[in-house]
């Protein structure tokens, strides 16, 4: 759990040099279109590549050089919007293998995520619960999700502001979706753990390695 945390503390660093002015630039190009809704957000980086980092980059590289992976978007994508009117909020998901990172928008009814950018419909449906989120994202890795947290940058250091933990039943139905089975029992709807964590504490500062990787599992960047 510390070395998970370890990401989101690099996230935050990074997130927290957008809380001055718009930096000069391709920044500024984006941030100043006069259409700058969240799908057409996301669709002006369908030509992007994705690439790997160990901790975000700067907003203004990573527009420059066209290459980085979800938190680099998620970060800016969340900054910008947030800016325009839009309610959102940052989103990891916790995974065996990767966390990945996404950016909600309540009225889009759904959510940014750097691996569709290139879709013909790039805005995930979704209701905006971490449950909704974290589900949806460990589907498209076909992997499991452990923790989905939703998190903001307070002093330069990220901060929970909610969290779920995945239960047994929740893990019972992702397999079941990824690999259906036999019709089973209808199921309770008490999936999840919920617990509110207080929000001046920090994550752990200790480094991981590299999370959101690829574009889905065992598959190319997109």
């Amino acid at each position: 759990m510390q070395l998970k945390r370890g990401f989101l503390t690099l996230v935050c660093l990074i997130a927290s040099g957008f809380c001055g002015a718009i930096q000069a630039g391709a920044l500024s190009t984006l941030a100043g279109q006069a259409d700058l809704t969240p799908e057409n957000l996301i669709r002006s980086f369908a030509g992007f590549t994705f690439e790997l980092s160990a901790q975000p980059q700067d907003a203004e590289i990573f527009l420059q050089r066209k290459r980085g992976d979800c938190d680099d978007f998620a970060i800016l994508a969340s900054r910008l919007l947030t800016e325009r009117g839009y309610k959102t909020k940052l989103v990891a998901v916790m995974m065996a293998q990767q966390t990945h990172v996404v950016c909600y928008v309540k009225e889009a009814g759904g959510f940014l995520d750097f691996n569709h950018r290139a879709d013909a419909h790039p805005v995930i449906a979704s209701d905006g619960s971490l449950e909704d989120v974290a589900q949806k994202v460990a589907h498209d890795f076909r992997a499991r999700w452990q923790m989905a947290s939703e998190f903001r940058c307070e002093k330069k250091l990220p901060v929970y502001l909610d969290s779920v933990f995945a239960s047994a039943t929740t893990a019972k139905d992702e397999v079941a979706a990824i690999a259906p089975a036999t019709p089973s029992k209808s199921r309770g709807t008490n999936n999840a753990v919920t617990m509110r964590l207080t929000p001046s504490a920090p994550f752990g500062s200790d480094k991981i390695s590299p999370a959101g990787a690829s574009d889905f599992s065992g598959s190319s960047s997109r």
